[in-house]
Order: C-alpha cells, then sequence, then structure tokens
C-alpha cells in the first residue's frame, strides 16, 4: 500500500504526483526500473514502495549526488530515506551521470527520469529509447515557463510533443509525463 514520502522534500509532494508513479509502476509491472536524478529520494521510495507491492522487481537509481552542481543531495541520505521506509533491498544506488548512461545499452522495463529535464533532453532520450516506457518530470506548460529554462534559454520540453507523442499523467506542477505507457 502506498504511503506518501511526505517528510522527503520533493517538487512532486504537494500535488500527489508520488501516487502517480506509484500507480504506474503497480500497473504496468515492470522487472527492471531505471531512475534518474534522486535528490533526497522521493521519486525511488515512491518506485521501491510499487516494486515491493508488486512482489518483484529492482530499481537502478543514478545521480551524481553532491557532484551535480545545482541543487543536490548525498547518497546517505537517500540510503536513509529508503530504510525508513524499509525499501534498502529494492534499490541499488549508483553514481552515474546522465550522458554518459546514455551512451551505454543498459535494459529496463520503466525509466523515470528527474535531472533538470530540458527538451533536448527529452529529445535525446527519445532518440536513444523511442521503443522502451518512460516517464519524466514537466511536461506541462508551467514547468517549461520555471526561471531556470527561461534563464538558461533550454528548449522547452513541449517542442517535443509531436516527436515523443508523450502523454501528461499529472498536469499538476511540475507535471509527470511519459511515452509508451500502457496501462493495464
Amino acid at each position: 500500500m502506498y504511503q506518501e514520502p511526505s517528510h522527503i522534500y520533493s517538487s512532486y509532494s504537494p500535488n500527489n504526483i508520488g501516487q502517480s508513479i506509484y500507480n504506474i509502476v503497480k500497473s504496468i509491472k515492470p522487472k527492471k526500473i531505471i531512475d534518474f536524478g534522486l535528490l533526497y529520494g522521493y521519486s525511488t521510495v515512491c518506485l521501491a514502495q510499487a516494486v515491493r507491492d508488486n512482489g518483484f522487481g529492482k530499481i537502478i537509481a543514478y545521480d551524481l549526488f553532491e557532484d551535480y552542481k545545482y541543487k543536490n543531495s548525498t547518497k546517505k541520505i537517500v540510503e536513509y530515506n529508503l530504510q525508513y521506509y524499509g525499501l534498502n533491498k529494492y534499490v541499488t544506488l549508483v553514481k552515474k551521470d546522465f550522458g554518459r548512461w546514455l551512451e551505454e545499452d543498459e535494459d529496463f522495463d520503466l525509466l523515470h527520469l528527474d535531472i533538470s529535464n530540458n527538451g533536448d533532453i527529452i529529445d535525446n532520450l527519445y532518440k536513444k529509447h523511442s521503443n522502451k516506457t518512460v516517464i519524466f518530470e514537466g511536461g506541462i506548460e508551467k514547468r517549461d515557463n520555471v526561471h531556470w529554462m527561461k534563464k538558461y534559454l533550454f528548449t522547452p520540453i513541449a517542442n517535443t510533443k509531436t516527436t515523443t507523442n508523450y502523454t501528461t499523467i499529472n498536469n499538476n506542477f511540475p507535471g509527470l509525463s511519459g511515452y509508451n505507457i500502457h496501462l493495464k
């Protein structure tokens, strides 16, 4: 059963996006999940609760942790938050850059991406993994208009909608979108 990890700070928390993530995993029943961009581990906890409740699966959770030059966290904090919910056995934490990972050929059934997403990141991911099930932070107009997207002149995620055919799963800020999602 889903338990909102309300003590873990996340932009997902106030808008029930954790429940959306949990429901997706419960529905599609992936064996291997990649979670990219952990911060304090909110999405990882949501994913791991669903893996636990499905009775199978594993999560490989990637982040740069304190090496990310913007808002970041540590591996120890994520480990603590997983332990708090008794979910450590479902998750392997790995320090890795998304660009480097994208050059590799790691197989997965579901990817959750939350790494300061922008249109170029989503487009590059789709070019490599168009046949996979992917969910990502963003994909709504309000999220494309946050200050740092404009400050750094990042391509809006909405610009990829026609090429990726993504759908919005949760319209609440910051949004949760994805492609190849076939809910049962």
